[in-house]
């Protein structure tokens, strides 16, 4: 009974594949004679000399023989290897020289797809291959469901029927050119490659029959067996062998796994997917290799599964194979691309990129999850500088150096609990930290070893290399990154004395660096600039503090701009603008300035050199960026000076009527001075400006007048003294009225002249109106000041002060008609004639009602004289008759 079930089984297995093999043979025997047919019409349209050299091309593209000829499937894109690229084969199949470019990303446009033909011979073939090991892995179970046969006979006869397919498979493939051109030899030999997996897995783990160690060997061998046959029946056996290969580990669980056994099987895994690249581009099945294998070491160390040590060199090993399996030593020819243009590099890079980025991140991973082991650093530290070297080694990869430095710094920057950064301007600098407590020092010479090693290859690759910018970002970002990165998290390990020397060391070895490049590569100069001044930032903000520090900053700044004569890189007025900046930031912003600093020298005067010095020093800089690409810089310098300049004579300024920088009071007396102070300076600059432009003065003149004129409303309205009831500073004739409101008129006469070179003549009636307005707010306070004394009300307390507010505004009035005319300026007519307006609505209005007695006949008699007096200077000086009047 169970010798005609077997005998049934072997017809169900056998006739599926005897009428798939009849349907693709009539297949393809009726594409054969419609290709046939084509080709004879096309030929016999072509001329005869065309036709003929038919035959000698298709010699031309006939290398193989007979028995040497590798048949797969023709729908499988096989890219041959070039043959100048050829370094090493496995065996004695001959290479069809073909273009470099089979290895670009770019491909020809593919032709139509037959539908007719991708189902008769792939697609079915495909499923009848996949229902052909579905029936054998249903035989396993359901002979072990149903008891008909002993385990072990199923076990023997589920091999039997793999090896079977496989070698029918294989049978199948060299009968002829039409079966070895199909898919069908794949489709057999993968039914019985899955059977084989099924039926060994069964023997494990359904019937207890081979242990877990034997179990996983033979998986292992059914798996690198596919690999190896798929280089005879193409790329389906490959997939199928690599996925078998991977999946065995997860179907063959250990209790107690052995770390270097499980990475030496995945090494030979991912090798052995790599190593079939030599004769067949498919490339999907490298790509696949390395994703598998990375996928099972991130796994291990998430797991923590044991010892670091074996992932580490796993990962070596990865990466090397990655790189050089492929193609050997041809991976380092200039042909391959690089990725100074992704979309150029040849897939043997790509695959080599691919692999060393997952063998980058597994060391990572390795040094994280084993909290910076020592081991693990060390496995860490082999596959940098083998990433480094590679590509000192390959010119246009300095990107893997970049990348090496960049994973190297984040990977030790996680080094746990050896110090908190707390990133802030005050007091102790521009930054500072909190220490840690678990190995500072180690984690410190770490990182220090890293910073040495990083910097040199990068100076090195700026003196002797070809991409010398990548090189110089290299040493100058190296540099700055590890240094700060090991003071950050272990200040505390060294004397602050030793960071400063080491910055000092690092920064001379990079402006030795800048200096023997500057005439051959201006951006590589650049970059080590760059470098040089973030270095000599931190050592100042190690040795410095207050105001010294800000001192010093500026003093970089103007050595970056004294440094122009002899580096002429644009950058570097950029630096010195920056840096500058800096120093003025900490100024304006800086906490430590916010109150009046003790210990000084001078004490609250310290502004005269604290914003004195940073002025000077930032002006003579300006100076020294005077070549041609520095004008943006230069207006920067210049914009600092001044603004520290102003701000310098307003803290005096503060600091001499206030009585400090800190000091609640702000008095109206404090306010006209700073008024007058910023009026005088735009005055300044406005005069500068008509000398020769400049965009400082233009919009520096523009801001402060602008400024002075905002505070000089505030003093009309906020600060005016009949409003805040405040005490007006001085005696009854000079005082605090003088500076607030008499002193900016002449200021403001003089700056409406200067309008026109900045630009903005249009406001010169406006600016006399509003010195015309400072004038009578100042004579009338005046007197109310006289009668009312150093406190003032907001209205008049007797007759006599209302009636000589009258006398003065008509006395201001004449004198300002006669300036007119004198001047023969009709606009200081026209403001004579307006207080004059003023005054009479006030006699009109205000005294005719308001006062009484002889002071109103005095105000009506003295306003008609002056009202008499002005027409007669009108009609005497300004409108003179052409002829004498006649009485009539």
């Amino acid at each position: 009974m169970e010798s005609l079930f077997i005998l049934g089984l072997l017809f169900f297995l056998i006739g599926p594949i005897l009428g798939i093999a009849a349907l693709v043979q009539i297949s393809n025997l009726s594409n054969t004679v419609r290709r046939l047919k084509s080709d004879v019409d096309r030929l016999s349209e072509v001329p005869r000399p065309l036709a003929s050299a038919a035959p000698l091309a298709e010699a031309q593209h006939a290398p193989f023989s007979k028995s040497e000829k590798i048949e797969e499937p023709v729908a499988v894109q096989n890219d041959p290897l070039p043959a100048e690229l050829i370094t090493e084969q496995t065996d004695h199949t001959a290479i069809q020289p073909e273009p470099a470019s089979a290895w670009s990303s770019k491909r020809p446009p593919k032709a139509p797809r037959d539908m007719e033909k991708a189902l008769a011979s792939r697609w079915f073939v495909w499923l009848g291959g996949a229902a052909i090991a579905m029936a054998g892995l249903l035989f396993v179970k359901y002979a072990h469901d149903q008891g008909l046969i002993p385990p072990i006979i199923r076990v023997i006869f589920g091999w039997a029927v793999a090896a079977g397919l496989v070698v029918a498979g294989e049978f199948l493939r060299k009968r002829n050119e039409a079966l070895a051109a199909s898919y069908i030899p794949a489709a057999v030999s993968a039914a019985g490659l899955v059977i084989g997996f099924g039926v060994t897995y069964a023997a494990y783990a359904l019937y207890g029959i081979l242990p877990a160690g034997i179990c996983f060997v033979v998986l292992v061998g059914i798996g690198l067996g596919a690999l190896w046959l798929s280089r005879k029946q193409g790329p389906l056996i490959a997939a199928l062998g690599l996925l078998g290969s991977y999946g065995a580990p997860a179907l063959v669980p250990s209790e107690n796994p052995s770390a270097f056994g499980f990475f030496a099987y995945l090494i030979v895994i991912a090798s052995a997917s790599l190593f079939e690249l030599r004769n067949r581009s498919w490339w999907w099945l490298g790509y696949a290799g390395i994703a598998g294998a990375l996928a099972w070491a991130v796994m291990w160390i998430v797991g923590g599964s044991g010892s670091s040590l074996p992932v580490g060199v796993f990962a070596l090993l990865l990466g090397c194979a990655a790189t050089f399996l492929p193609v050997g030593t041809a991976i380092l020819k200039p042909e391959m691309g690089s990725l100074l243009d992704p979309k150029a590099m040849w897939q043997p890079m790509r695959i080599a990129v691919f692999g060393i980025a997952a063998a980058g991140l597994i060391l990572a991973l390795s040094v994280v999850q084993s909290q910076h082991a020592a081991h693990a650093l060390a496995t860490f530290a082999v596959g940098m500088v083998a990433l480094v070297g590679f590509g000192w080694m390959r010119q246009g990869m300095v990107a893997a150096p970049l990348a090496a430095a960049l994973l190297s710094f984040i990977t030790l920057m996680l080094w746990p609990d050896a110090g908190f950064l707390e990133f802030a301007m005050d007091e102790n600098g521009l930054w500072s930290t909190v220490p840690g407590q678990i190995q500072p020092p180690k984690f410190r010479n770490a990182m220090l070893i890293a910073m040495a090693g990083f910097t040199a290859i990068g100076v090195a690759g700026v003196l002797f290399r070809a991409e010398k910018r990548a090189w110089a970002a290299l040493a100058a970002a190296s540099s700055v990154a590890f240094l700060f990165g090991a003071w950050a998290q272990a200040d505390f390990s060294l004397k602050w004395s030793t960071w400063v020397i080491l910055a000092a060391l690092v920064a001379t070895v990079l402006l030795w660096s800048a200096d023997r490049v500057k005439d051959t590569a201006s951006r590589a100069t650049e970059f080590l600039l760059i470098g040089v001044t973030l270095l000599a930032l931190f050592a100042i903000d190690r040795s410095f503090d207050g105001v010294w520090q800000t001192i010093a900053i500026a003093v970089l700044a103007v050595a970056a701009a004294f440094a122009t004569r002899r580096f002429q890189v644009p950058w570097l007025g950029a630096i010195a603008s920056a840096v500058a900046g800096i120093a003025a930031a900490r100024l304006f912003l800086g906490r430590e300035f916010w109150g009046d600093p003790k210990g000084l020298p001078l004490g609250a005067h310290w502004p005269i050199y604290g914003y004195g010095v940073p002025a000077l020093l930032f002006w003579q800089g300006s100076r020294w960026l005077n070549g041609t690409g520095f004008a943006r810089y230069r207006v920067a310098l210049e914009g600092l000076a001044l603004g520290l300049a102003i701000s310098l004579v307003s803290l005096e300024l503060r600091v001499f009527i206030g009585g400090g920088i800190t000091a609640d009071r702000f008095t109206l007396l404090e306010l006209g001075s700073h008024a007058i102070a910023w009026l005088g300076a735009a005055y300044g600059l406005a005069y500068r400006q008509t000398l020769f432009s400049s965009l400082i003065s233009l919009w520096g003149a523009r801001v402060l007048l602008a400024a002075s004129c905002l505070a000089f409303v505030v003093a009309l309205t906020a600060r005016n003294p009949t409003l805040t009831g405040d005490l007006i500073h001085g005696s009854k004739l000079f005082n605090s009225l003088w500076l607030a409101y008499l002193a900016p008129v002449p200021l403001l006469a003089l700056m409406a002249r200067k309008l026109e070179g900045l630009g903005i003549a249009r406001l010169r009636s406006p600016l006399g109106i509003f010195a015309l307005i400072l004038l009578i707010t100042f004579a009338t306070l005046f007197v109310m000041n006289i009668y009312q004394g150093p406190f003032l009300k907001p209205y008049f307390e007797s007759d006599a002060e209302s009636y000589t507010v009258s006398v003065v505004w008509l006395a201001l009035a004449i004198a300002i008609f006669i300036a007119g005319i004198k001047l023969d300026r009709q606009t200081i007519r026209l403001a004579g004639l307006a207080v004059m307006i003023l005054a009479v609505l006030k006699v009109f209005i205000f005294d005719l009602n308001g006062i009484g007695g002889l002071f109103r006949i005095a105000s009506f008699a003295g306003l008609g004289l002056c009202l008499l007096g002005v027409g007669w200077l009108y009609t005497r000086y300004v409108a003179k008759p052409s002829q004498p009047l006649t009485a009539n």
